[in-house]
């Protein structure tokens, strides 16, 4: 699948909370992706429905309080699921935004 990856994304860690509260990210790292837009119904990180407006595939593990920033569009990451191989090795996520 990594070879399909020539995208690039910047990715915005989120390293913790500010003494108000709002999040604080680690400086972006930009990344190889593949990025499929397109509008799909899937549930968030607290179980509710939410409609995603794509899907990056990437070979590092984004989380879910982490930002995208793609074409100069910033995402937030609404869902993610893991591909491993048949030994269980990582090799992919599904990261939906």
């Amino acid at each position: 699948m990594k070879e399909y990856f020539n995208q690039k994304v910047k990715w915005y860690r989120k390293t913790g909370n500010n003494a108000y509260g709002q999040p604080v990210y680690a400086p972006a790292v930009e990344l190889m992706c593949r990025f499929q837009g397109g509008m799909k119904l899937i549930k968030d990180k607290q179980g509710k429905e939410a409609v995603a407006q794509g899907v990056f595939y990437l070979s590092e593990k984004v989380g879910l309080d982490d930002k995208l920033e793609y074409e100069g569009k910033q995402y937030n990451v609404l869902n993610y699921s893991d591909t491993v191989n048949l030994d269980g090795v990582f090799l992919f996520r599904k990261v939906w935004v």
